[in-house]
Parts: structure tokens; sequence; C-alpha cells
């Protein structure tokens, strides 16, 4: 921990402090008001060079600046501002933006109409593939040809050195580009991004590792005008999700700021713009301090832990570092200073006042390694019932409070982002200790969720912090955006949170979030293989077989894909297993093209009698198909056994009835066994019946779940005859009940349980999902506002959901069992409604 320093000059210097002046200062003169935190640092070139942008112009370093007005800049403002020395370079709202001489930045903050002058600092990137995308589920996506293609990801951060040597190789072979060589001055060059950092290249790789089909959009905007005119070039050009991995030391962690232009105006510029907006949670878990100032001694000095007024941290030569204490009110005036032994080597002593930001905020570059002490000086007004303490830079403070340690904007409350903690790609059920946990000021839980970190990129061995985790969600947003472009940054963000794969106890909970990225099953109406959906079962020579060959193009579940790629793919039949070298011929050929995911022959026959012959079918890029043996008969024999199903698509609970037929003069009272099976290989027996006076006889069954029916009875002569195989859909039932009774007025704190009870269920078939749509009546229609899942229990069939409905107003839920492997999906539930207050 901390040490306590208790040496005679220190001494002297608590003596000092007793009568209100900090150690190493003298008392402090009255400063102008106006002047942003650090500003007289900035003058007297006391603050390290790549911590705040600037540049020389004719030998004289000049610093760029945020200048915050009263009102709308109109052209006489402008005027004042450059003849006070300003630069001017960019705009947003009320705030203009450009470089001025650190001598005259007093003269600049007195000008008519400036409510503020602040320093523009470099951006903070929070950086502290292969396995990644295996773990978070993308490699079966990739193997369904999910890539991101068609879908644009914007990149907001601080450099992409390298960017350019890995075009058509770790990332995709264009990219384009708003470069920021200088503030406010736009380039198209990808050159001009490259800043002389890496952080945004790494982040690129991580996102095509997910998502290697995406079209990438970049900037490295640094300056809030920048990046305003940064992310209004993206969502102009279509860009469906933007990944910041950077933050700030702006907010109090409640998803507010002081500042009107804030990194949440921007970040909400963007949702409202269309795009999902993720963001690094931050790697402030061991670097945050959060607590009510405390000074038991009234000797001025702020205590962290204890009567221990020092927070240690250990720095490395030319190592920098930023350290930024904000407290809710201007109302009171405290500094913070930065010690090496007993001298100060850095501070930041702004005086607050009714019209200054609470905050202080210094950088510093250490010239030599070793340990170094932050403290707190509470220099005037009450004391501050919250300090919010936190370093970038360094691994760690001796004294820090893990929750509550987001940065801005990770605590936004914008409905239209997701904040992304870490886990080791290695250890994906453990928190990295660096990354910030909630919950936020006001209570919220965050982050969102939480994805892989240290995974390899090319341009960094190793990629660790919740920068790498940020782009990794990025991708998998990409590839559900591939899947279903009308989701909106909301529902989108809703969606990641809900496929996560829960860690810690409760889910949601401060940690992990919703827990670890997961994009689970690939979506329905994939093509995976095909599948026969009437397989032949016998004929005669030469012949039309009994039971033409019909082929489904099916996705991984075994459901047809009547849509999308699979509707209209190709499928060619030929003989596998062929016994005695016959031909398979058909009318119009072996080759047909699905329609909406079926294809189905007409006038196949086999040329030669024989038994133990099999069809194969193929579909381009897909698995192939082959049908159950099947016996061929000598040509002049009739067919003997037909059967005739009724319906072929069945709710379960129904009943279906078939219809059995022998073709021969000996049918009469011949006993037949009707048989299901799930994969045409092997049958059960369902029923049997006994044939009447004309060889007919009608048998029912009422299936749970999709299989194939067929007719056998054993003919006079003691062969076994078998009819051609029909496949017969079954759709699940779903009943939607609730803890708070339809009709109910309630309020948005109620908690309402609802529950959907799937049928079937059980180990015999797949287990359901339910899909909860939940509406919101606007106007005269209803609005879908959120759409939530929940896997039913496999023994009982119950899908269970704990919700409130947060807005005023009245509301509709209904529910269905979606569809499974071994079912279809139900009908929608007729629903519950509520009016909220």
């Amino acid at each position: 921990m901390a040490r306590q320093r208790r040496s005679v000059l220190w001494f002297i210097l608590l003596c000092v402090v007793a009568i209100g002046t900090p150690p190493g200062a003298a008392a402090k003169e009255p400063q102008h008001g106006r002047l942003g935190a650090g500003l007289q640092v900035v003058a007297a070139g006391g603050t390290p060079d790549r911590s705040i942008i600037s540049r020389t112009r004719d030998g004289v370093r000049e610093v760029a600046v945020s200048v915050e007005l009263a009102g709308e800049p109109d052209q006489a403002v402008r005027g004042r501002l450059r003849s006070a020395g300003l630069d001017l370079r960019g705009a947003w709202r009320r705030t203009i933006e450009g470089y001025v001489r650190s001598s005259r930045l007093d003269e600049l903050a007195g000008t008519p109409g400036v409510v503020a002058v602040r320093a523009i600092r470099a951006p903070l990137m929070d950086a502290f593939v292969g396995p990644a995308p295996a773990l978070h589920g993308a490699t079966p996506w990739h193997q369904a040809g999910f890539t991101g293609k068609g879908v644009k990801v914007g990149i907001l951060d601080g450099g992409f050195e390298g960017f350019a040597a890995r075009l058509g190789t770790e990332l995709p072979a264009s990219v384009q580009a708003l470069c920021f060589p200088d503030l406010g001055v736009s380039s198209p060059n990808l050159a001009d991004c490259a800043a002389g950092e890496t952080h945004g290249t790494a982040v690129a790789e991580s996102i095509v590792d997910m998502a290697p089909g995406v079209d990438l959009f970049v900037s490295n905007a640094g300056s809030p005008a920048d990046k305003a005119a940064a992310i209004s070039w993206m969502t102009a050009n279509g860009v469906r999700v933007i990944n910041y991995s950077m933050s700030s030391t702006e907010g109090m962690g409640d998803g507010t700021s002081p500042y009107s232009e804030s990194t949440y105006a921007l970040l909400d510029g963007a949702v409202a713009g269309g795009a999902l907006f993720v963001a690094s949670a931050g790697n402030n878990g061991q670097t945050t301090w959060t607590s009510p100032s405390s000074d038991t001694n009234s000797n001025g000095w702020v205590e962290f832990e204890g009567a221990d007024e020092r927070n240690e941290v250990s720095l490395s030569t030319g190592q920098v570092i930023r350290v930024a204490v904000r407290w809710p009110s201007a109302s009171s005036d405290y500094d913070l200073l930065l010690f090496e032994g007993e001298t100060i080597v850095a501070s930041s002593e702004d005086l607050q006042s009714s019209t200054r930001d609470p905050l202080e905020i210094l950088d510093f570059e250490s010239p030599a390694g070793g340990i170094y002490d932050v403290a707190i000086w509470h220099d005037a007004g009450p004391e501050t019932t919250s300090l919010r303490l936190q370093l970038n830079g360094a691994e760690s403070f001796a004294y820090h409070t893990t929750a509550g340690s987001l940065p801005t904007p990770a605590d936004s409350r914008n409905p239209g982002m997701v904040t992304v903690g870490a886990v080791r790609y290695d250890s994906p059920t453990v928190i990295e200790p660096y990354s910030s946990q909630g919950p936020t000021l006001d209570g919220r839980v965050k982050p969102d969720l939480v994805a892989a970190d240290c995974a390899p990129t090319t341009i960094d061995d190793r990629f660790c912090g919740t920068s790498q985790s940020a782009p990794f969600v990025t991708g998998a947003a990409a590839l559900l955006l591939e899947d279903d472009p009308s989701l909106t940054p909301a529902t989108l963000a809703a969606l990641l949170r809900q496929r996560a794969v829960p860690l810690g106890s409760p889910v949601p909970n401060n940690v992990f979030g919703n827990g670890r990225l997961s994009l689970g099953p690939i979506p329905e109406g994939i093509p995976a293989a095909a599948a026969f959906v009437a397989p032949p079962a016998s004929g005669t020579a030469a012949g039309p077989l009994l039971g033409q060959p019909t082929v489904a193009v099916v996705d991984a579940d075994g459901r047809v894909t009547a849509t999308g790629p699979g509707a209209t793919m190709q499928a060619t039949l030929g003989l596998a297993a062929n016994p005695t070298g016959a031909t398979l011929t058909c009318e119009g050929g072996t080759m047909r093209a699905a329609v909406k995911g079926v294809a189905a022959f007409t006038g196949c026959s086999v040329d030669l009698a024989g038994t133990g012959y099999t069809i194969r079918a193929d579909v381009p890029g897909l698995a192939s198909a082959t049908s159950a043996p099947f016996t061929v008969a000598a040509a002049g024999t009739a067919p003997q056994v037909a059967l005739a199903v009724a319906p072929t698509t069945v709710t379960f609970g129904k009943a279906m009835a078939g219809t059995i037929g022998v073709a021969l003069p000996e049918g009469a009272g011949l006993p037949a066994t009707f048989e299901w099976s799930t994969d045409t290989r092997t049958w059960t027996a369902a029923g049997e019946v006994a044939l009447d006076a004309t060889g007919a006889g009608r048998v029912s069954a009422g299936p749970r779940r999709h299989g194939y029916w067929r007719a056998r009875t054993v003919l006079p002569d003691g062969s076994v005859a078998v009819s051609a195989a029909i496949l017969v859909r079954v759709n699940a039932t779903a009943v939607l009940a609730s803890s708070v009774p339809s009709g109910r007025t309630v309020k948005r704190t109620t908690r309402i349980i609802l529950t959907e009870t799937i049928r079937p269920a059980g180990a015999d078939v797949a287990r359901g999902r339910a899909r909860f749509n939940f509406f919101l009546q606007v106007g005269t229609k209803w609005v879908r506002a959120r759409t939530l899942y929940a896997y039913a229990d496999p023994a009982s069939g119950r899908a269970r959901i704990t919700v409130t409905l947060a807005s005023a107003g009245r509301w509709w839920v209904r529910s269905r069992a979606e569809t499974t492997a071994t079912n279809g999906a139900s009908a929608w539930t007729p629903g519950v409604r509520y009016l909220v207050r």
C-alpha cells in the first residue's frame, strides 16, 4: 500500500499547509475564471508534449483549445476570437476549436461571449486472430457464409499506423478514410490517419477476425468537432456500427456531462444516425478511486484510506500518465498534486467557482522510473459528497475502488450503445482485473457484456484490454446485421445482450454484464445440406418408382430453406448403391432447380431389377443426402402398397389420418402396419389395421415431431412390401401465462413474470425456445418495442422471463414457440395487455 512518509521536510510542509497554502506553492492568486482545467500548466510549458494536441509555428508552441461560447457563433464572435489569437479550425454546436499561443490564453478566455477555454487532450486509447472468433461462436456463422458482407463498420480511434500495409491480407482490400492530419483539417488519404499509433489497426484486425467481409470506414479524429464531423460522415455513408475503443474522464459516472458538446452527445448523434455505438468499458478497474471527501485531521489533505493522504503509483522511465479528479459541484475547490518523494513534480490547481468545471487534470511524463504519489488538496468550499479520481497510462493505484470505475462514455444511458468489458481469451470466465466495472453512479448495471482480449494480432503480439473486447462485439454485430439489416441500434444492442453466455450471478451483474459475447445458432434458413422429403420405396424395372424422389435444401436444424439462398439451389440425382449397373432416368433429366427450397422430380425410373438400390442427391457446396435402400421388381409387376396421409402438416395434439391400399386381389384381410421414422432408416410401428374386402384400411396417429410415415405389409407369398415414405411436419403449441392478469393497470416498476409452456416437451424432441414480442401503442398503431427470448426447460417445456414495462402507455405482449430441429413454430398466442402508469 502507499507508503507513509514522515520526514522532517514533510512535517514542515504539513505545517505550511495547516495555514491554508499547498506545499511547494505560494498562496493562490485569483485566476481568470474561464480557463479550463490545467491550462495554466500548459501556459507554463509544464505538460508533456504528447498529452495535449499542439503544434509549433514560427518557433513558438501553440496548443489546441476548445472554446465554449454562450451562444451559436456568428461572424462578429469569430472575428473577436481571431483578434485574441485563435487560429480557427473547427466548430460544433456552441464550440469553436483552434490553435492559440500559450501566452494569449488569458486574453482568449476574456473575449466577450466566451464561457470557457479548455485544452484539447490527445485521446486515451483503452489498450493495455486467432482463437477469439471461435470462442464467441463465429465459426459456424463463417461456415454458413456469413462474413459481414455489405455491412459498413466505422472505427473512431487514435491512429492507424501499419493499416495500409495489411490491406488485402489481414484487412479488406479497400477502406474509406476521413483523416485529420491537423486540427480541423480533413483528408481522404489513409496515410494521414497513421498518426504514429497502431491502436486503430489492431482494433480493425480484431473486427475483421469476426467479420472478414465488412466495409471499413476509419477516422483518427481527436477533438470533439472533428469527431462530430467523422461520425456525421460515417452515418451519412450508411455505417451501421461504430467502434470506439477510447475513453475520457469527462463525467462523474452517471452518463451525464457538464459539457453540452460532450462525448455522450457524439454517441447520441451516432445512434440517431442509425449506427450501433460499441464502446470499450475502459481499463480503470484498478485505477479509479471514488469516495466522499474525508479529512479527519483537518489538515486540508484528502484521505484515501485510513489516515493515508497519498495514493501510490509505480512508473517506468518515459511513462506518460493522465490523472483527473472530478466532483459534483464547483462550489468546492480541490487541487491535484503529484509527488516524487517530497517534491511536487506536477499539479493542477485551477480556481473553481459557480461558473467553473469541478475538475482538475494533469499529465506527466516520468523522467525516471520509481514510485510517485497522487494527493488531493481541499482548497476551499464545503467537503464534497463524492470525489472521483482516475488514472490512465499506468496499471494501478495502491488504493482503488473497482466498483463504479467506468469512464466516459462507457456509462452512457443510450439504449443504442453497448459497453464491453474484457475476459482473457484463454480464461474466458475470469474478468480481467483492469476491466472497468459498474454500477454507474445512478445505479444502472454496466458493462452490457464482456468479450475476449489479449488475443494475437499481426500488428501487436498480444492486444490486451477492453480495446480488443469491444471490436469483437463490433464484428459480431456486423454478422447479425448481415442476417437482419432491419435491426435498429437499440434492438441490435438488446440482441447482443440476450445471446451472451451468462457469467456471474445474478445476471446481469456489474462485473460481466449479461455475460460473454456469443453469436448463438446460425439463423434459420441457411442452407447446410440436401435431404430427401420423399425418398423412393420400390418400383418396377423401367417403370415409375413408387414414391418419386423429392429433395429439400435444409439448414443445420433440418428446416427447409424456403427463402434466401437455399430457395432456388439446384439438386442432382444419381444412383449411389447400384448392384446391377442400372441407369436412373427422370422426366426432364436428373437435375432440377428447387422452388421454395424443394426440388420435386417426376417420371424417375431404374431400368434393371435388383435389391439394395440407393439414390444420392447432390446440391453444390452442401452435404449430400442418400436414400434408404429400395428394391426394383421385374418388369410387369405392379406396385403393391400405396399410402395417402392427410394433413402432411399437423399441430401437436391433432390427429393425422392415413389410408393404406394393396393393389392385389389377395389384399382383402391382409394385416398392414403403419410405421414412422426420423431418417427413413430405422422404422417404428405406430399401429396395425386389417385391410377390408377392397384391400384398403384406414389408420390415424398423433405425431409428436417431424418424421416420415409408410405402410408395410406381408404379401401372400411371404414377401414384404412397403409404400413410399411421406414426410409429415408437426408444429408446436404454446400457451402464455402471466403473474399479472391481462388487462391490469401496472406501475413501470412492476415485475411481471411471463411463462410460455411449449408442447411437445421431453427427451425425444428438441428443446424449444420462446419468443416474446413487446408492442407499445403509438397513436392507433401497435409498434414493436423489443423482443426477448428464453429457452424452455427440456422436461417441463416451460420458458420464463421476468420484465418491467419501463414506458408509460398501453402494452401488448404475445409469444410463440420458435422452430426447432424436431418441430415447427407454434401459432402466436393471443397475448396479455397492460396499461402502464
